[in-house]
């Protein structure tokens, strides 16, 4: 009877273990999705930013943001940033 009874304790703890495990990927999750939801917001407010400068410069300053893009990124964030100075441009 004592056995049955250590082997359900152990169960239980099992369990509880198990559901806080649960509990903990799942507080992990939302905090991850508020990094996310944090960094968004700052790329966008700097996308802003860039966006201000491009208008208010001269070409010269435009030619050295469009050079500086150029020297700094690559792959789909260089499109889609020589995208922005196109769509800006005109």
């Amino acid at each position: 009877m004592e056995e049955k009874s250590k082997l359900s304790q152990k169960e239980k703890r099992l369990k509880r273990i198990a559901q806080l495990k649960a509990m903990l990927q799942q507080e992990e999750a939302k905090q991850n999705q508020e990094e996310r939801k944090r960094r968004t917001g700052q790329l966008v407010a700097f996308g802003v930013y860039i966006e201000e400068f491009f208008k208010a410069s001269d070409n010269e300053a435009r030619k050295r943001l469009e050079e500086s893009i150029k020297k700094h990124l690559s792959g789909r964030n260089l499109e889609r940033a020589l995208e922005g100075i196109k769509r800006l441009s005109e």
